[in-house]
């Protein structure tokens, strides 16, 4: 028995995630880059899938929506913005994690780092 469309949208987690990334390098040390690109790829609860890509050229920067509204993309890329654990992040394990992945190494300063460390007896 086939599903209703319309059901199968409606059982779809909603989540957004980076799908690729392409950068052309430029002619010369210092130009800017010839061509990035970059896909999102996104499921929504109720109305489906789909992927946005932005490219950039010295021409401009260019969006492909699959005919959605640039307010629903905004909306995806935003999710994505949102899910992401930024170097601000307060959370002791999230900013080791973010530190780890990105190599990164925080003052001595830091109140995420230090509220990690075992209190000296």
């Amino acid at each position: 028995m086939a599903r209703d469309v319309q059901e199968v949208f409606d059982g779809l987690p909603t989540r957004v995630s980076l799908r690729f990334a392409r950068f052309k390098p430029g002619d010369g040390e210092e130009a800017p880059p010839a061509e990035v690109v970059v896909v999102f790829a996104f499921s929504e609860r109720g109305f489906g899938f789909g992927e946005v890509t932005l490219k950039q050229t010295p021409e401009g920067v260019f969006l492909d929506t699959e005919c959605m509204s640039a307010e629903r993309c905004k909306k995806y890329l935003s999710a994505l913005v949102d899910s992401a654990i930024a170097d601000t992040e307060d959370d002791p394990d999230k900013h080791a994690l973010y530190n780890r992945v990105m190599g990164r190494r925080c003052a001595e300063n830091c109140a995420a780092c230090a509220s990690r460390k075992e209190p000296e007896t």
